[in-house]
């Protein structure tokens, strides 16, 4: 019976130190949560754009980065083909890169 008690007692001594989160304190938790996910995808398109060298194949390139943001065809020759693609950060644009014969030959970061 002193157990039952005992329980009973620590249980409700227990329950009385809980509090429920206020959704506003939570609401704020997640918002600062999504926004450190949010910073660390940033930054780590970035460091994949920055990790890419001279003479990376078209397909190498969206391996690594996905698809640009858009593509422009410079010169069209039997010979050689130029194209400019660009890539767009969530927050600003990431950079410029140039291919020659499917060869990346130029790569700007903004």
């Amino acid at each position: 019976m002193k157990q039952f008690v005992f329980f009973f007692a620590l249980a409700a001594l227990c329950s009385a130190c809980y509090r429920r989160q206020d959704p506003l304190v939570r609401a704020a938790q997640d918002l600062q949560d999504m926004a450190e996910q949010f910073a660390t995808q940033e930054e780590d398109k970035i460091q994949q754009f920055n990790s890419l060298r001279l003479g990376m194949s078209e397909e190498d390139v969206i391996r690594r980065l996905g698809p640009p943001k858009s593509r422009q065809a410079l010169s069209t020759g039997d010979e050689e083909s130029r194209e400019l693609w660009t890539y767009q950060g969530a927050l600003r644009p990431l950079g410029t890169l140039m291919f020659e014969n499917k060869r990346l030959v130029e790569l700007k970061s903004e």
